[in-house]
């Protein structure tokens, strides 16, 4: 019994320009409909291909379309894709053995609002994956049942030589003028279908690299529209930062204001008191007896203490007034390095995300790529971060980096002075030895 079209039917599965899974269509079936899981192919939108073939296992129709798995290696139950009819109404391809095929694919699609669900064989020739198809076919590792191609290059039958005898001849000038007829070699056919077939081919490949490129400009402008979000949204934050940095500061500067005001009024409440003391002292002494004067000097003791205490109590008043002036300029003092220091991390921070590389010299360390997280260690010493990198002691490197920039004797003569003869330059700090390399042969004999 002989098989029906519907038999040879295959699902390819593609990764890398390679076939990597083969299945009849039935089996794929069940994968839609729930029944197989496709572990390999987990959270993935996986690249597949719809055969239809003839019996010699030759391609016929071919329709590339993505199905996405989950987390199980579910398909998805949403997806539905009208293959067989993709088979059937789609303009043809390249000749794969049987014939030009019917072809669907992103940049060949009858069925417009399916277009996004399709996807574009590599045709380069390096990597055609037609010819991965065919390959894989040919191999026949789903078991269909194979029978030869027939044999369609048949010669036609040489007929008899013309005979021209018993043929009536026409007198000359009763016979027509008629054009001869132009014969097609069957070479110059097969050359010709062979034409016909790369013209397709490449015009196919020019419409697949243009939905290509198409994709990656959309790719490339999503992308740069994401990025874009993110850099505005973050100079809105910056913005938004700078602003409530600037109205709390106001806010202080207000304060502060005020606070001074009230220390000088404070002040002026003193300076008056002390006088209308001194002044009363001074009338009482010119003016009163001597038991007036007793009794006024109580009287006015008694109100001397009780303004001293008012005095006292004012004198607190200031001292903590004072006080909270100190702490109020000690904070707007910490809120101007506070936002110094935001703005200049912010701004290594953007550094380091362009990819600026940070690097210092210093002698006997060298060239040293300096970190954005070192920065402010750095810049509070460089010597002693310059000594950490050549692993030795800031005190020795202090030491190396004055003999090694001043090579002489460091020997202190009787009357104070330095020998200063001239001694060899070490130019590494860990071999620099104290009183030993900074000594000419007549100190360093003597030591």
């Amino acid at each position: 019994m002989a098989k029906s079209r519907g038999d040879y039917q295959a699902i390819l599965f593609v990764q890398d320009r390679k076939v990597v899974k083969q299945m009849r269509f039935t089996e794929f079936e069940a994968i839609l409909d729930g029944m197989i899981a496709m572990a390999e192919w987990r959270d993935t939108d996986a690249h597949v291909v719809y055969v239809e073939m003839d019996t010699s296992l030759r391609p016929t129709a071919l329709v590339f379309f993505t199905l996405y798995f989950d987390e199980n290696g579910m398909a998805d139950p949403e997806w539905n894709l009208p293959l067989r009819r993709f088979a059937q109404i789609s303009a043809s391809g390249p000749d794969l053995g049987a014939g030009p095929i019917r072809l669907a694919c992103r940049s060949q699609c009858a069925i417009d609002w399916h277009r996004k669900d399709l996807w574009d064989p590599d045709v380069r020739p390096n990597s055609n994956l037609f010819h991965v198809i065919t390959e894989a076919l040919a191999k026949n590792r789903l078991g269909f049942d194979y029978q030869p191609p027939e044999d369609a290059s048949a010669v036609l039958p040489a007929g008899d030589a013309p005979v021209e005898d018993n043929i009536p001849v026409l007198a000359p000038e009763s016979i027509p003028t008629v054009q001869p007829i132009a014969t097609v070699t069957p070479d110059e056919e097969r050359k010709r279908l062979k034409l016909a077939r790369l013209i397709k081919s490449q015009r196919l490949r020019i419409r697949t690299l243009e939905t290509e490129l198409e994709s990656v400009r959309q790719e490339a402008a999503r992308k740069l529209s994401i990025e874009g979000k993110r850099f505005r949204q973050k100079v809105l934050d910056l913005e938004q930062a700078l602003a409530r940095q600037t109205v709390l500061n106001e806010q202080l500067q207000k304060k502060l204001a005020k606070r001074n005001e009230q220390f000088l009024n404070l002040q002026e409440e003193l300076s008056k008191q002390r006088k209308r003391i001194n002044t009363l002292q001074d009338e009482l002494q010119k003016t009163l007896s001597n038991e007036d004067a007793r009794q006024m000097q109580e009287r006015i003791s008694a109100e001397l203490t009780i303004v001293k205490e008012q005095l006292e109590r004012k004198d607190r008043e200031l001292y903590y007034r004072t006080e909270r002036e100190e702490q109020l300029r000690e904070e707007v003092r910490q809120l101007k390095e506070e936002l110094a220091s935001r703005e200049g991390a912010d701004k290594l921070q953007q550094l380091a995300e362009l990819d600026v590389v940070l690097v210092v010299y210093h002698p006997g360390a060298g060239h040293i790529t300096l970190p954005v997280q070192d920065v402010d260690r750095y810049i509070a010493n460089p010597q002693g971060y310059a000594a950490e990198k050549c692993f030795v002691e800031e005190e020795l490197y202090r030491a190396w980096l004055e003999h090694y920039e001043h090579p002489v004797c460091m020997h202190q003569n009787s009357d104070g002075s330095l020998c200063g003869e001239s001694v060899t330059a070490i130019s590494t700090p860990s071999d620099f030895v104290p009183g030993v390399n900074d000594r000419c042969a007549k100190h360093l004999s003597n030591a």
